[in-house]
């Protein structure tokens, strides 16, 4: 169940001595009541939001400002912005990895159930899993203490296979009651001397509080796990729509609890909207996502048409950096199916951004109306129906508007030239492991457009 796991850039950290200060004046304070720890992070710095089934991530915060390395002898200029990450291990959700849970149905047959709780074991784990990339060691591991706390200091450094060139990952992992507390900085070699003092101060000002709001180890809010979806299942269509409701109530009652300041959180359509752009980008977002909702409904009213879909979470980020921050530390544990992340651009319809939200909207929806099909559809219409559905754009009326995709087009025309083109019979006939060819997805993509476009009815050879 533990899926692969995204690895960016990965980064390290050379030894630094800490000499304790103070807090910064006006430093930025993090606190967190159900854990009961709070602690400074630099105040200029972005809180970035969480997904709502990140478990063991408890904060990000991302620089302002940028830093940059440039390669020896005149090559490429790369740009990294710091960031700071507080990750939770619990001990109780430690012991309980793999979860083993018997339950006998009322047909006398016993399921055995697996549930996968938690990836990381502890902060070595987490990194093991985080930056499996490779190019990174541990150069210093120190036992210290912070006032009282008893903690351990790592530095780490990446120098080979760095996206962004070579990179320090400070941490201190605070050992407190039930919980190790790591706290984890990022930053480009040529950033430590601008960001030491800084770092220092952070890492001092940990503290634990009286502890309230909740267990350590919250469950998953999303139910859409396998087995949550067997029980499902069993279900008639109007327990399924309350559960569902339920499900879809949880998962906006924490996302609007762990907005971070600064995150404007409203209610736009049938989308709950996590806005950190402008308002006119958001509007202009929610009004595709429900130009895409419209014309599903409108296009496939027979695929479970009494079948309750939950409303999504719409997380818009201000900027590419921010939208990257947030994926970062997450894995298949992290995903919430309800939950759609994008970030200002500028490019307009031809933005890539909007093709993924167009999809994320549509697999949504079928997942609820029917996910026994979503999962069965054929490779051909799979592949062809989402990326007809990336390219639907928002016409002055409001309505659903199909752009052409030319460039694809023009490369299955030149693939006809070269006679790599699949025939439409083929490609009716192909199983799912054979699209992972790009250039039959590229056929299938044009043939399901010519078929939903009205373009086959029109010729007397398919019309029929």
């Amino acid at each position: 169940m533990i899926a692969r796991l995204t690895a960016l850039a990965f980064t390290a950290l050379a030894t630094f001595a800490l000499s304790f200060t103070s807090p910064a004046p006006g430093a930025g304070e993090h606190v967190d009541t159900r854990l009961g720890i709070k602690l400074s992070y630099p105040k200029t710095w972005a809180a970035i939001p969480l997904s709502l089934d990140e478990r063991w991530m408890v904060a990000k915060f991302l620089s302002d400002k940028s830093y940059f390395h440039t390669e020896k002898g005149g090559g490429w200029t790369s740009e990294h912005k710091p960031d700071m990450q507080i990750i939770a291990f619990v001990s109780e959700a430690m012991k309980e990895k793999v979860k083993v849970d018997k339950k006998e149905t009322e047909a006398g047959v016993t399921e055995i159930r697996i549930f996968v709780e938690n990836p990381y074991k502890d902060y070595k784990d987490f990194l093991k899993g985080r930056y499996s990339g490779g190019g990174w060691y541990v150069s210093d591991e120190k036992e210290v203490k912070v006032g009282d706390i008893a903690a351990t200091r790592y530095e780490i450094k990446v120098e080979k296979l760095s996206q962004d060139g070579p990179k320090r990952i400070f941490t201190y992992v605070y050992h407190i009651p039930d919980v190790d507390v790591a706290v984890q900085f990022e930053v480009l070699e040529s950033a430590v001397d601008k960001l030491e003092n800084e770092l220092k101060r952070c890492f001092a000002s940990f503290k634990t509080t009286p502890r309230k709001g909740g267990p350590l180890h919250e469950v998953s809010t999303s139910g859409t796990d396998f087995w949550s979806q067997l029980d499902l299942d069993k279900l008639s269509t109007e327990e399924r729509k309350l559960r569902r409701q339920s499900m879809e109530q949880k998962s906006q009652d924490k996302a609007t609890k762990t907005a971070p300041a600064g995150w404007k959180l409203q209610k736009i359509g049938r989308f709950l909207v996590m806005n950190h752009a402008d308002e006119k980008f958001a509007k202009s977002i929610v009004d595709q996502c429900e130009a895409v909702w419209s014309w599903l409904d409108k296009t496939f009213p027979f695929v479970g048409d009494k079948e309750y879909v939950r409303a999504p979470i719409l997380r818009i980020c201000a900027n590419q950096d921010e939208y990257n921050s947030f994926y970062k530390g997450g894995n298949y544990f992290s995903a919430n199916d309800l939950e759609i992340t994008t970030y200002q651009d500028y490019e307009g319809k031809t933005s890539y951004q909007l093709e993924r939200i167009n999809r994320a909207v549509k697999d949504i929806w079928l997942r609820d109306r029917d996910r026994d099909l979503q999962l069965s559809m054929p490779g051909w219409l799979s592949v062809g129906i989402d990326h007809f559905v990336g390219h639907i754009h928002v016409a002055k009326n409001g309505q659903a508007e199909f752009g052409k995709d030319y460039w694809n087009q023009d490369e299955v025309r030149e693939r006809l030239r070269e006679g790599k083109l699949t025939a439409p019979r083929e490609v009716l006939m192909l199983g799912d492991e054979e699209f992972r060819d790009f250039g039959r997805k590229q056929d299938s993509a044009q043939l399901f457009g010519y078929f939903v476009t009205g373009a086959a009815a029109k010729n007397k050879k398919t019309g029929s």
